[in-house]
């Protein structure tokens, strides 16, 4: 992997870089001690599942690369983090993998915690994420059912959850949701697939671009959020899932329009840690209110 976090109660993951790591860890124990075998080595955490992790390319110039990159450290590192398999085994940062939304961490993992931690106050803005990402408006009514929807599958506590992937678990764990009478803002491509495909009893504002139906038509519509997937490339994560939107009931449901969505960590760290001068819209407090209602204050 190419990123760290200096202990577990940090949620950000930082890029590998010597100079930044020497500097804000002044170079002291636990990050510089010995490995297993007694030989100096350099311990960060895995910013996907809070275990030990060891930077190699730090102390000592790598063979066949001048790029430093981390792996999973199998043992417990005093001071920093304890191991813990089942948690790399599952952890996006270890092995590329498609997730089983069904796939839970124990409820006492501390992770869980600490993703509604940080879901819970910053909702309205995993939610700003989410439309910039799907190009759909998601009103109060739709937010509240997503919640939902999270708290019934226990989403924080799926195993392919992580403090950096917030918005985007926080849909792959809701189930399929009616586009009837949802505003597309900016996703030209969904408007044109459903015309395309002459979707039954849809009529399309284009002014407003809202979807809309016909009088006396039932409209069937809808969009689910599926295929969590995490593969790595030269050390880098990348996470993507699928927005499918289809119409039709199973089995005989017809797809009609397909977007892969990438998850980009960097927008969700630089949007949390915006100050409120540099927000381009105020915060929106009602949506902050529901999380807190149906995911409980933390």
């Amino acid at each position: 992997m190419d990123v760290y976090k200096l202990q577990k109660s940090d949620w950000g993951e930082l890029p590998l870089n010597k100079e930044s790591f020497e500097s804000s860890t002044g170079k002291r124990n636990p990050w510089y001690t010995n490995n297993r075998s007694g030989n100096p080595a350099t311990f960060a955490v895995c910013p996907g599942c809070d275990n030990p992790i060891l930077i190699l390319g730090f102390l000592f110039k790598l063979a066949n690369t001048d790029t430093p990159y981390a792996r999973h450290y199998q043992g417990n590192v005093e001071g920093l983090a304890e191991y813990r398999d089942w948690a790399y085994e599952n952890c996006p940062y270890s092995n590329p993998k498609e997730y089983d939304r069904k796939s839970k961490r124990p409820a006492a993992d501390p992770l869980g915690d600490k993703i509604l931690d940080i879901l819970v106050p910053n909702f309205d803005r995993v939610v700003y994420l989410l439309e910039k990402d799907i190009g759909i408006r998601i009103s109060s009514a739709l937010a509240e059912k997503m919640l939902e929807d999270y708290r019934d599958w226990n989403g924080h506590l799926y195993m392919g959850a992580t403090l950096q992937n917030i918005p985007w678990v926080f849909a792959y764990m809701t189930v399929s949701k009616s586009l009837a009478g949802r505003v597309v803002f900016n996703n030209s491509e969904l408007l044109a697939a459903i015309e395309e495909h002459q979707v039954q009893g849809v009529v399309i504002d284009h002014k407003s671009h809202r979807i809309g139906w016909q009088e006396g038509k039932y409209l069937s519509l809808d969009v689910c959020f599926i295929h969590h997937r995490a593969r790595h490339r030269d050390h880098h994560l990348q996470e993507t899932m699928v927005m499918q939107v289809t119409t039709g009931r199973p089995p005989h449901a017809r797809e009609i329009y397909r977007q892969t969505i990438e998850f980009n960590r960097d927008h969700f760290k630089n949007l949390l840690n915006m100050s409120p001068e540099r927000a381009k819209r105020p915060r929106r407090k009602e949506l902050v209110e529901l999380a807190e209602k149906i995911l409980g204050t933390r």
